[in-house]
């Protein structure tokens, strides 16, 4: 039987990874979270509940399942883990051969984000719709990948603990794997890739 918190995060995760059709352009930061009972992606209600159980273990920060703050300033400080990531896969440069597509899903928020392979690195573009066909998607929570790219969470523990979900082919997944787990790249570090990113808000 699952904790007592577990079970309560986990239904409330449950409640935030599920948007309907109407509301899927919309995200938590725009202070609207879906109120329907279709799947943002196959792998988010599981990713939902590892999380609740990696925090009710202690393995993840209470933040992780804290509400978000929504407007401007959420969307930044998601914004700035989204540049982080890029850095990390950019570092790699199989990645960037096999993943010439990424999008990524916090699921606390509902926020799609896409990273698309340039000679610069990868282009970001925030808020996004959802993916398009060919994508690699991860499906994460914004205070794992923050974790993971500081060193506070280790890549494989993050990946084996279910709360960063990789959806592509084998030799895909493989090489997002690798950029994770790889270190050279400074979180901090700006490149050119990384352009100021505004925050608008998305119509119904």
């Amino acid at each position: 039987m699952r904790p007592q918190l577990s079970v309560v995060a986990g239904m409330s995760l449950f409640f935030a990874v599920f948007v309907s059709p109407q509301t899927g352009m919309a995200c938590g930061f725009d202070g609207r979270l879906g109120d329907g009972f279709s799947a943002m992606h196959p792998k988010s209600l599981a990713v939902a509940f590892a999380l609740s159980d990696a925090v009710a273990s202690g393995v993840v920060d209470r933040a992780a399942i804290a509400p978000i703050e929504p407007g401007p300033k959420g969307y930044w400080r998601a914004a700035g883990r989204i540049q982080s990531l890029e850095h990390r896969l950019a570092a790699t440069p199989e990645t960037l051969i096999l993943a010439p597509k990424i999008s990524v899903l916090f699921i606390e928020s509902q926020l799609w984000s896409r990273l698309a392979a340039s000679a610069r690195g990868y282009d970001i573009e925030m808020h996004v719709a959802g993916p398009t066909p060919g994508d690699v998607v991860i499906v994460t929570n914004e205070t794992v990948l923050a974790s993971v790219l500081d060193g506070a969470l280790a890549p494989q523990a993050a990946l084996d603990l279910g709360v960063i979900a990789i959806d592509a082919e084998q030799s895909v997944a493989k090489a997002v794997r690798k950029a994770l787990f790889s270190a050279t790249a400074s979180t901090t570090e700006k490149t050119a890739a990384a352009k100021p990113i505004p925050f608008v808000r998305r119509k119904r």
